[in-house]
């Protein structure tokens, strides 16, 4: 042991250079301290910089896309108008101001006229409105660009019959929106209109041009707007900044750049360092943003911490200096004991955590296998159940996401397992980038999943978890091939309960997924005490219904459609009902949805629909509305049943209007196509219970249809007050724009039938006027007064 002398020699000698450096190590923090307290405030003024920077530029961006969006909405609104007068562009605008669209100051709707044209042009647009119209060409090559009708936002009069192309920039612009077919922005120059200001008074601005197509692609002019540019940087920075940083706007893409504005005083002496240089993109261009530090920015992160640092870092130094000597004459005495322990110790564990590393990779592989489903990658039952008896019981926060995807059965029917497969994995995929940690995502069965969600502190959170999972797998299609399927499916939602066990959470998910299933909605439903097990009732039901038309159980009724004018009947809704023998009415509510799931719906509807037309044609004069369902649409011979069925009754197209629902019309590309063919034969659409479901103006534009269904729950809102009949004004408002025919459902007063006919509204039906009723029963409410032809167009 003669080495123990020498190690205790230099362990002393250790001890003390220990001790050296670290006051000289003290000392030398301290210093840093200072200067990284002084680095710490250059770099928060940087991030405040880089953080008003982007604030900056996003805001710039969004107010950019806002007045695009305005005037490609403004466009459409235009470019649907079969025949543009200067009362259409006034009522079409007279929303926009420049209170949302700063630095807005004109809005003008210009045409395209060749050099020879112009007294044409002017007499044209003279006669649609524009009185006192003097188109004024400019002294240039080429086709001139007229304003005939503009609006002014600020002080200075926009004047109508201006020749846009005497400014070289607007006439770029106006090409540049031609080319793209959508929004574009000119170089930044002196409006037209702003040339009678003085001076000192001027501006640079821009005008944003975006093309105006008539429906069907035709081009009919460009909308445009004038915008101030120092207007719109200073209101930006203004809400923006707050005063903490001056910004210039240049346009680097000039041959020679230009200041387009300037707003803010820059801080005198400031840092380089702390200016910043941004790009914005406008239509076709990219701007060049210079943001600087004001005064008030630099007063903001001068916070006089850097004295503080260094004494309190000198004050730590010494402290440790003094702590690291006392310390070490103590580690000294005990490292002598623990190094003849450490050496035998040191082998041991070593070959103990070997062994231990062997046997947990082997435990996780096992647990790996035991626990998950091979297909997904998800937990599977096995895991749940594991997962469900730690929390369950214990736990009151958490709920139960039964999942059961829609129509599962048929696509692997039409596309294959192998596609069932791969939607099966997207929709695994899009659990696991829902949930949150401490979640467990599970497959369960071939088409049923469940998340168990953890934290859930009300039944409404546990609900908004799987409205988001559904509106996840909405936003993922999956790819097969050519084909893109929606991801649907409906979902079954409990929350725990105080002594709770996993079976019994997982039947009241089961019940409220059944009840979801039910709906038929593609939904969410929160379990209930007062919901009960309808499965083995339903599947009961689905055999009886199976037989229920060869047996003549089901019968259809007929409501009237009626002219609010006079209460004249000019259609009928044919309504199916089923007269059980042993259950007496079932209302469609219960049944229509198992039809829908069993299959049975297509054979019922196209009986529905032949009955219908045959009756029809026996009163003779009225049309028919008769529903399609949604499973309806996906059957290929649609539209040769529909035609087999006209030619075999004798009833004319123009006399049949088929129902769809908002939800089935968006979510059906082939079913568009199915009904875009009928349509050419004549056949009308409607949408039914119009505004519940997903349509949007621009698609609505698109879509093979020629009448709204107001839906009764607006109907039912309308008390003479402006508020009561907001939404349906607003429907009606739509139609008169897209040149569609209104329903209004569900009248039950005189009142309601009387505003409806002030609003606007043609057509109507409800117990105001008759419920439906057999065909004898309609028969002699028909024959009472006599009664032109009617048909939905």
């Amino acid at each position: 042991m003669r080495w123990l002398p020498c190690g205790l020699n230099r362990r002393r000698w250790s001890g003390v250079a220990l001790v050296v450096v670290v006051a000289l190590l003290g000392c030398t923090t301290a210093g840093f301290a200072g200067r990284n307290a002084r680095n710490a405030e250059q770099r928060y003024a940087a991030q405040l910089m880089d953080r008003y920077t982007s604030d900056l530029t996003r805001a710039i961006t969004t107010q950019i896309q806002r007045y695009g969006d305005t005037l490609a909405d403004v466009a459409i609104a235009l470019g649907s108008q079969t025949d543009l007068t200067a009362g259409d562009f006034t009522w079409i605008t007279n929303k926009i101001s420049n209170r949302h669209l700063p630095g807005a100051t004109s809005l003008g709707f210009v045409v395209s006229t060749p050099p020879g044209g112009v007294a044409a042009t002017q007499s044209y647009w003279r006669g649609r409105g524009a009185t006192g119209l003097t188109l004024r060409p400019a002294a240039t090559e080429g086709e001139h660009a007229f304003a005939v009708f503009a609006r002014s936002f600020d002080d200075v009069p926009a004047r109508p019959g201006t020749d846009v192309t005497a400014s070289p920039e607007a006439a770029k612009a106006l090409q540049d929106a031609y080319t793209v077919g959508g929004f574009a922005v000119s170089q930044a120059y002196v409006l037209l209109k702003d040339q009678a200001v003085p001076v000192a008074d001027r501006q640079l601005s821009f005008l944003f041009a975006v093309p105006v197509a008539r429906i069907g692609g035709a081009f009919r002019g460009w909308l445009t707007m004038g915008v101030h540019g120092r207007d719109l940087l200073a209101e930006t920075l203004r809400t923006q900044a707050h005063g903490a940083v001056a910004a210039d706007l240049d346009d680097p893409t000039d041959a020679v750049e230009r200041a387009i504005a300037t707003s803010g005083t820059p801080a005198a002496g400031h840092s380089p360092a702390l200016d910043r240089i941004a790009t914005v993109s406008a239509g076709l261009r990219t701007w060049e943003l210079e943001v600087h530090p004001t005064e008030q920015l630099l007063r903001e992160t001068d916070r006089g911490i850097v004295r503080t640092t260094f004494a309190v870092a000198m004050t730590i130094a010494l402290l440790l200096t003094t702590l690291v000597a006392l310390l070490t004459g103590a580690r000294n005495r005990a490292m002598g004991k623990v190094d003849a322990a450490t050496a035998a110790l040191r082998g041991d564990i070593e070959r103990r955590q070997q062994v231990e590393n062997r046997l947990r990779e082997r435990e996780l592989e096992l647990e790996q296998m035991a626990l998950h489903d091979p297909l997904t990658g998800l937990a599977n039952r096995a895991g749940l159940d594991a997962r469900l008896a730690e929390v369950v019981g214990r736990r009151t926060d958490i709920a139960l996401l039964l999942i059961d995807l829609d129509d599962f059965k048929l696509v692997n029917d039409v596309h294959g397992h192998a596609a069932g497969d791969a939607m099966l994995t997207e929709f695994a995929q899009v659990l696991l980038a829902g949930v949150r940690a401490g979640d467990v995502a599970a497959r369960i069965g071939g088409d049923e999943f469940v998340v168990l969600v953890t934290g859930v502190t009300s039944p409404d959170q546990a609900v908004a978890a799987a409205q988001r999972v559904l509106a996840m797998a909405a936003a993922a299609p999956v790819h097969l091939g050519d084909d893109l399927l929606p991801v649907r499916a409906s979902v079954g939602v409990a929350t725990s309960r105080p002594d709770d066990t996993p079976k019994e959470l997982l039947r009241r998910a089961d019940i409220a997924m059944y009840q979801a299933k039910h709906l038929g909605n593609h939904g969410v439903q929160l379990h209930d005490p007062s919901m009960s097990d309808h499965r083995a009732a339903d599947a009961q039901l689905g055999e009886d219904l199976a037989g229920a038309l060869e047996r003549g159980e089901l019968h259809v009724l007929y409501q009237p459609l009626v002219d609010l004018a006079d209460a004249r009947p000019v259609g009928v809704e044919a309504l199916l009902r089923w007269h059980h023998p042993r259950l007496g009415v079932v209302s469609p509510t219960r049944f229509i949805p198992i039809a829908e799931r069993s299959g049975t719906i297509t054979d019922i509807g196209l009986w529905v629909l032949e009955t219908a037309c045959r009756q029809v044609v026996e009163w003779g004069g009225l049309y028919v509305s008769v529903n399609l369902s949604p499973r309806q649409l996906q059957e290929e011979s649609l539209v040769a049943d529909v035609l087999g069925v006209l030619t075999r009754t004798g009833l004319a197209p123009d006399r049949l209007c088929l129902e769809i629902t908002e939800s089935a019309l968006v979510d059906e590309s082939t079913g568009i196509t199915r009904l875009r063919a009928l349509r050419d034969h004549g056949v009308h659409v409607a949408i039914d219970d119009f505004g519940t479901g997903y349509s949007s103006l621009h698609y609505l534009t698109r879509l093979p249809v020629d009448i709204l269904k107001i839906d009764r729950s607006f109907v039912a809102q309308l008390d003479g007050t402006p508020e009561g009949s907001g939404i349906t004004e607003a429907i009606l408002r739509l139609s008169q724009v897209l040149h569609l025919k209104t329903v209004a459902e569900g009248i039950e007063n005189a009142e309601q039938a009387a505003e409806l006919q002030m609003l606007g509204c043609g057509i109507g039906q409800g117990y105001l006027f008759a419920r439906p009723l057999p065909p004898a029963d309609l028969f002699e409410l028909l024959v009472s007064p006599s009664r032109p032809p009617s048909s939905p167009s």
